[in-house]
């Protein structure tokens, strides 16, 4: 099990400018997400057709977005890890040949980026809003990072670096 620690040790040799472990501290977030949808992990769509594929599915088969955060404390290199899921309900409608394709014609005529985002939507978009029926979990969890998680986390870290 001591080579596992030295493993573990090498995992959390950062490189930090100016960083002096005697006299300053830092809690590391790293974070990522991706978007489930009928038992697949949606990336970002590669070509409008493939959006329309992804959006397609919406109202049938509500999207979910899966995030992941460690935090980790400098100089102690204690961890806490969470998962935030949320689940997207749409209107059925958006399984609709003429409702996706006349979205995505509206988000692209605003600018909006669909080909940036993974599942090629944004619940914060006021077009997307009107298909939204309701998200089990948080708005901010969708779009990327859960506040509640991240808040969670830090007392539990808190705790962690107290106990040490």
């Amino acid at each position: 099990n001591d080579d596992n620690d030295n493993d573990q040790d090498d995992k959390f040799n950062l490189k930090l400018p100016n960083y002096d472990q005697h006299s300053s501290e830092y809690i590391i977030l790293t974070a990522d997400q991706v978007v489930t949808c009928n038992n697949n992990i949606l990336e970002k769509p590669k070509s409008i057709e493939e959006s329309h594929e992804f959006i397609c599915q919406y109202g049938t088969h509500p999207p979910k977005t899966v995030g992941s955060v460690v935090l980790t404390h400098l100089p102690s290199r204690k961890s806490v890890c969470g998962v935030d899921v949320s689940t997207i309900y749409f209107n059925k409608r958006l399984g609709e040949e003429s409702e996706y394709r006349q979205l995505v014609e509206r988000l692209l005529g605003d600018g909006a980026p669909i080909l940036s985002c993974a599942g090629g939507l944004m619940v914060e978009h006021p077009f997307v809003e009107e298909y939204i029926e309701r998200i089990d979990g948080s708005v901010d969890g969708v779009m990327g990072l859960s506040k509640d998680l991240v808040c969670r986390l830090l007392e539990e870290l808190k705790g962690e670096i107290a106990s040490s």
